[in-house]
Order: C-alpha cells, then structure tokens, then sequence
C-alpha cells in the first residue's frame, strides 16, 4: 500500500487531483466507507458540511462498480451539485445489491420456457445449418438438448448455466437509470471523469471522459448507459448495446481491460493536461483483494480443459479471476515503481484491503456479506486514519491555493 511521506509539494503548485476506484461488485461499499471518511474530514478542515468529493479532484476514474461509484460522486443535481454525499453510495449498495445480484437469476424461467418452446423434431444439424455464422455451436446443441420435456430439471439448470449470464441486466438496468437521470450525459459531471469499457466488436478498450465527451458528441453517451456498459462483467452480466450520435458500441466490462483504471487515469491525465508525474497527486481505492490462500492448485494437470478453466463448482471463473486480478496486481507495481523511481512517492496513495475468497465474491448480497464488507471498510478506514487526514490537507491546500488566485 503506498503512503503519503513528510516531502510536501508546494500547495501553491498546480498540481492535478486525480481519484481512482476499482471495479468490485458489491464490494464497491468498502471504496464507499473510505470516501464517506475522506469527505467527512474535508467537511471538518472546511468547516463546511456541504463541500464534497467532486470539489477537489479534477479528474475521478472508475471501472466497473467503481465507475458507477465515480457517476454517482459527479452526477449533478438541479443545482450543479453533486447529487450524492459519499455516505448516500453505501446506503445504495446496502439497498440495491440484493435486487442487482439477486440469488436466482430473474430471468431463468424466461430462458427456460423459450427452450421448451423448441419444435421437438427439430434437429442439432438444422439449428447449426439455420444459424448464423457467428452463433456458437455449442450454444445450438445445449438449446436444443434443454428443450427435450423428459430432461429432469437439475440437469437442465446446468445446461442453462452455460447459456446465459448469470444475471439478465435488467434489474442492473433499471437500478441505474433510476439512480441516475435518463438525459444526463457523461459531459455533464462536476467534474473530470474517466470510465473504461471493452469494445467487443472493434475488440479494443473505449475509454469514456468528460473532456472527450464534449468534444466528440459520439463519445457523450448517457452517465447511466457508460455506467451499465462499465459493470457488463462477462458471465455475470450481458454486453450492453450503447449508441450515441448514430454510433455503435458493444460494450462489456472495462474490468477486463482496466480494473484497476489508476494506470488509466494518470495516462488520460498527461495526455490531456500535458503535465508530467510531478503535477499528478492520485489517491487509488481499492474494493479488496483475494489474499490467494488455497485457491486454486495443479491437481491432475490432465483435467484442466476448458470446462475447469471457465467454470468450477463452487461457481467461481478461474480464467477470469486470473486474468482481473493478476492486471490489478500488475498495474500496482507499475503505479509504486513510476512514482517511486521518480522521487514522487509522496504523489500516490494506494488504500486496499485483503480478503478471503468468501469475502472478494463480486455478487454475494446475502445480510451477511454486505455486513462482513462494512466491517472490511470500516477497519480499512481505522487502519488509514492518518493517510487520509494527511491527504484531504493537501487536497484542501491545494483548494485553497487555487482559490486564491
């Protein structure tokens, strides 16, 4: 975890604010506990209990439930006022996670009637021949296998496990949207954001921003659609279809590509500022990580196929898993190296928590869980009392230095 050092930039610099929040599911509520903190401090050193989040970063980066995070701190209101205090995020996530990562998926029945609807003397070889040249021919065999009548139904609820994600979107959907106002687009936030996705079919990252918004009007989507596009985890979640000013995107997760979007961020940053590592102070939240212990290990090497690589039973994805977070590892010894190989690390502050493989679940919104994450972030929070007191100083500093001009 980086910290903040006795060096101390000149407040009267003009220096880049940039907050980063990772992509977690539900554990977003323990990034919430740290923001609620940090707010509250800053409302303490201004005396002011109306002063947000939003305030005093010039540029907020979010992936996946971390990007929801970053709408909600940046979405105004009537006003041009954040729309949401920090403490409101965590009473979001205690309220809605049941009804996003409900335990059964609301739309099985749904998939499992249109299966029995199949004509029965319809064969493997005429869905394969009828289907288009990009349907995966596993997909038609599994279909047509669960639409036999006589198929007992545990079987067929693992057939359909295999067919679709595990949650339909639709409560996702409509979660967010109600959260968010339908018209308000991406260009309108308080302040600077910075939201990953992955293009599935141009099969390449589409970074969403305040500032590319309001130059590009294809890249000023609605807040709410990036937000759905950004936590469209694959298997979890189906691609989002998001168009803005005629144009085409299908989006899935920026986890895949930036769940740890921090790197991201400070790229976006130099970029569009033109400013070196010098001016950038960044404050990196974390929503918790796996500490690893018996997770996984080789067994038979001659059983790993694809099957136990996508899927094991106790309904974790390895490849996935793997793939997220070994990136978010790798992405903080990228971050600690940069800014320490260059005298600034004093300039980044990584807060994370360790957790067990029951406590990192992304969709687990039993009573239980959500209490287990309070207590997470709120130790988190106790553990980091000091760094972030020293870091909402130098963030009201800089305010005020501004201020003064």
């Amino acid at each position: 975890m980086g910290s903040i050092g006795s060096k101390q930039s000149d407040p009267h610099e003009e220096v880049i604010t940039v907050l980063s929040i990772d992509g977690g599911g539900v554990r977003g509520i323990i990034a919430g506990i740290v923001l609620s903190y940090l707010e509250s401090i800053l409302q303490g050193l201004e005396n002011d209990k109306e002063v947000r989040i939003a305030d005093y970063f010039d540029f907020i980066a979010g992936t996946s439930t971390g990007g929801l995070i970053t709408a909600m701190l940046t979405a105004p209101d009537h006003m041009k006022r954040p729309l949401f205090t920090a403490k409101e995020i965590i009473s979001f996530y205690i309220e809605n996670s049941k009804n996003i990562f409900p335990k059964e998926s609301t739309d099985a029945n749904h998939h499992d009637q249109e299966a029995k609807t199949k004509p029965q003397n319809a064969s493997i070889r005429d869905d394969v021949l009828n289907s288009s040249s990009n349907t995966n021919i596993f997909h038609n065999i599994f279909t047509y296998i669960i639409s036999w009548d006589q198929l007992p139904q545990p079987v067929r609820k693992i057939f359909m496990f295999f067919l679709q994600p595990k949650y339909n979107g639709y409560n996702l959907h409509e979660t967010v949207k109600e959260c968010l106002a339908k018209e308000l687009v991406i260009s309108e936030t308080i302040t600077n954001v910075i939201i990953p996705t992955f293009d599935i079919k141009r099969f390449r990252p589409i970074i969403f921003s305040t500032l590319k918004a309001k130059r590009d009007e294809s890249m000023d989507p609605p807040l709410s659609d990036v937000c759905i596009a950004t936590s469209a985890a694959p298997c979890y979640f189906p691609p989002h279809l998001l168009t803005a000013s005629a144009k085409e995107f299908h989006l899935v997760d920026g986890g895949v590509a930036a769940n740890n979007p921090s790197l991201l961020a400070v790229c976006e940053v130099i970029k569009e500022k033109k400013v070196d590592y010098s001016k950038i102070l960044l404050l990196s939240l974390g929503t918790g990580e796996r500490n690893g212990k018996d997770k996984l290990e080789v067994g038979d090497p001659s059983k790993w196929g694809i099957l136990n690589w996508l899927w094991q039973n106790d309904n974790s994805y390895p490849l996935l898993d793997i793939l997220m977070s070994s990136a978010d590892e790798m992405i903080e010894m990228y971050m600690s190296s940069i800014f320490q190989s260059r005298g600034l690390s004093e300039n980044y502050t990584r807060i994370q928590a360790e957790l067990s493989f029951v406590e990192a679940a992304l969709d687990d919104s039993s009573d239980e869980n959500l209490n287990r994450l309070l207590k997470i972030g709120q130790d988190l929070v106790e553990k980091n009392e000091g760094i972030l007191t020293d870091f909402a100083e130098r963030l009201v500093d800089i305010r005020k230095a501004r201020s003064s001009k």
